[in-house]
């Protein structure tokens, strides 16, 4: 399947981003731009921290990047409600606890149509990291994936971990999103 048969361009469609933070949405931008070309209906969640443009309906949801926050149950409510009222084709959701939040509220829409897009902008286990986070995030992470279509992965490592730790999203991709090429760009001398 291809990404674009995935986000099904000959239908107008409408996705809700979610992140825990709204500079996320610097990320989303140039997506967020090919759907609205495309005539879907843009619209953005997360904390009122600084201001979101180029989304036709913003909510602001206070999602905790603690995972123990009470904020975060408040969240999913209030995402379920956002969730029921916008008939959304695509939830794409970002950061750990934005993910976490996202899917919980997400997860009894599927059976309607709903797709669930994860964009990991990087796992917090990864070659080297604390043991502590193994233990917190790594088994949270791989539970969530059952609720994920598609897992974007941005470095090789997350997607190869996630390939060979079988996670269960149903479509497992990765793109080139963060560093640099050393092999095509090499450091100036100076």
């Amino acid at each position: 399947m291809k990404e674009s048969e995935f986000l099904m361009p000959d239908k107008k469609c409408k996705i809700l981003f979610v992140s825990n933070t709204a500079n996320f949405q610097k990320f989303n931008l140039p997506f967020m731009h090919w759907c609205s070309e495309q005539g879907w209906q843009v619209d953005y969640a997360c904390p009122n921290d600084e201001p979101v443009k180029d989304c036709d309906n913003y909510f602001d949801v206070e999602i905790s990047r603690s995972p123990f926050s009470l904020k975060n149950i408040k969240a999913i409510r209030t995402l379920k409600k956002i969730l029921k009222n916008g008939n959304y084709n695509i939830l794409h959701c970002h950061t750990p606890m934005g993910a976490v939040v996202a899917r919980l509220a997400g997860k009894a829409f599927r059976k309607n149509g709903l797709k669930i897009i994860y964009t990991a902008h990087g796992f917090h286990f990864y070659k080297g990291a604390p043991i502590l986070n193994w233990i917190m995030f790594y088994p949270v992470e791989k539970w969530f994936s059952k609720y994920t279509d598609v897992l974007v992965c941005i470095n090789e490592e997350d997607y190869e971990l996630a390939m060979r730790k079988k996670f269960k999203a149903k479509k497992i991709v990765k793109i080139d999103g963060v560093g640099v090429n050393l092999e095509k760009y090499n450091p100036l001398s100076l």
